[in-house]
Order: C-alpha cells, then structure tokens, then sequence
C-alpha cells in the first residue's frame, strides 16, 4: 500500500520535497516511540476497528464507527489505511482516509484515534504527519477532514500546529451518534484543508522536534485591546456569553471557547449543549461571510479572524 521514499545509496531519505517529509514523518514516529504501517490483513484491520472502538467508547452490540468490510474495500482501493504500532509491538492507534474531490489531487481524513494511556504522546501528531508524506508521495495536494470546533486542543493542533485552515461549519454533519464522546449532543463539525505545499520543511520539523509548542497561537488578549470583536467569551459560571456584531470591524474578531468541552459534557451536558448551539449560532454566519476567515487559534482558547484579503472592498460596497 505504501510507496517507498527513494533513498541514496546509503539508505537516507533523498533530498527533495519527498525526501524532507519522509524525514519529518520519521522523526515524528521516533518522537512518539511507535511505527506506523499499513493494515494489510483481516485480522489486522479487526484489531484497528477495536482500538476504534474503545476510542469511541463503542460498546458491544453498538454501531462501530468503521468495521472491517469497510476497511478492505477502502485498502484494496489503495487509500490510506495504517495502524501506529509501539516498541512492544501492540497496536496504539488507527488511522483511515480515502480520496477525494478533486480527484487525484485530495485525500479527505476520515477517522484518526489512539487508545486511552497513549493520547498526548504524539501518537496522533506522527499520523498526521505520516498522512501528509503518504499524500505527496501520491501527488496530492492537500487533505482534509473534520472535527469538533468545540474541542480546544484539537482547534490549537489542527489550526496552530499544522496550520489547517477552516472551509466549512456543517450543522449535525453525521447526525445522531451513540458513542461516549457525542452522545446526547449535535455532531457540529468543521472542515478544515491542510495545504500540503504550504507547509516548509523548517516549519514542520520545529513543530515535531519541539517538546513544548514555542507558539502560542495568536495574541488574542492584544485584538481585543487593538478593537477586535469579540463574538463570544466565557461567562463566570462558564457558561457561553454572546458579544459584539463583526459586521464593520476592520480590527477582525475573537471567539472563546471552554477550556474542556469533553469534561463539561460528562459533568454538565446542558452547559455543553448550551455551548454548542452558542458556537453554532456565531460561526455559520460568519464563515458563510466570503469577507471574514479564521486565521488561528489560541492556545489560550480563543479563535481569531481576520478580514479576507480582496473581499473587503466587494463587501463594504455590498453595504451602500
């Protein structure tokens, strides 16, 4: 499933863009003390659905999010199917994507887990990563995938540390689900596109050498001061507190978001629905606005956007 890097004589990675992002997955992988390889047989792909599910909190008899059928079909038709393995050998993680619009030219990330005791290891990091080499390797140009604006960490991994930018805010995109983690609360999701050609060699090998992040995401606290728009904070109680329109605001804007929606909706899951209509009700207007793009996130939990370079003009004379 995987094409190889080419390498020189003495077995290092050529140079090049193939060669540098190789070398970036690499040492990803050595950083996250695991090997990520294809799922290449039943039983492998057995194993990467059951660490799925315990991701996902599934239980038996529950609908699993990805089953092994599935998973042989999407492998035979030669997209990306791997599982991140440890020193011992055991599988740790699980990752799927299939391509997709424009074709031969995209790949869409559809479900990327690790197991409980292993997250924050860098596990997910040297997937994504490891996506990102398999990609080029392929000619494609960029991916994309989903996830909860909600969730403040993956907003400052997908956003600051990969530098993804959002495209779309879908409302319920996958609907009612039963697993643990969107149980009883909207599947609100966010596309977002990561620009594979974007992304510097020096860049992301800082990004996944580096053992604390050296950027903070942008200032937000100095937006504020300098006039941008606050659209939603956190109230004292934590709860969503609506702010300021955007519309005119040449400044650009903020929006907070809670520190751990995930333990709110375990200990307060009408606090975290009350968040999610929140986010939902300032979002879709603003990223169906051509004027208005996220460009960051904080990792302070906010996130910041800016006016979209070319379309302030077509907007302010929208306005007369």
């Amino acid at each position: 499933m995987n094409v190889p890097v080419s390498t020189s004589t003495a077995g290092r990675p050529s140079k090049g863009p193939l060669g540098d992002a190789a070398a970036t997955a690499a040492a990803a992988m050595q950083r996250a003390s695991i090997q990520i390889r294809p799922l290449q047989t039943l039983q492998q792909m057995q194993a990467a659905c059951a660490a799925l599910d315990r991701v996902w909190g599934i239980g038996p008899g529950q609908t699993s999010e990805v089953q092994p059928p599935l998973l042989r079909a999407l492998g035979h038709g030669g997209n990306y199917l791997v599982g991140a393995y440890g020193p011992d050998g055991a599988l740790v993680g699980a990752s799927v994507g299939f391509f997709t619009e424009p074709l031969g030219a995209a790949m869409h990330s559809h479900i990327t887990g690790v197991l409980p005791g292993v997250a924050g290891a860098g596990v997910g990091a040297a997937m994504k990563w490891h996506q990102r080499q398999w990609a080029l390797e392929r000619g494609l140009a960029r991916i994309t995938w989903t996830y909860d604006p909600l969730i403040a960490r993956n907003s400052f991994f997908n956003l600051t540390r990969l530098g993804a930018r959002p495209e779309t805010y879908f409302v319920d995109f996958y609907g009612v689900m039963h697993d643990g983690a969107n149980r009883g609360q909207p599947t609100d999701r966010m596309q977002v596109g990561w620009d594979l050609s974007a992304v510097s060699t020096l860049d992301a090998q800082r990004v996944v050498l580096e053992r604390r992040p050296t950027s903070q995401g942008p200032d937000t606290d100095r937006a504020i001061r300098t006039g941008a728009a606050n659209l939603l904070s956190v109230g004292p109680a934590g709860e969503p507190v609506s702010g300021e329109p955007v519309a005119g605001n040449t400044a650009g804007a903020v929006i907070a978001i809670p520190a751990d929606i995930e333990a709110l909706r375990r200990d307060r899951a009408d606090l975290a629905l009350a968040w999610r209509y929140a986010l939902r009700a300032t979002l879709v207007p603003v990223m169906a606005d051509r004027a208005w793009q996220i460009t960051g996130f904080a990792r302070s939990g906010w996130y910041r956007l800016e006016r979209t370079p070319g379309e302030r003009g077509r907007t302010d004379q929208a306005a007369r």
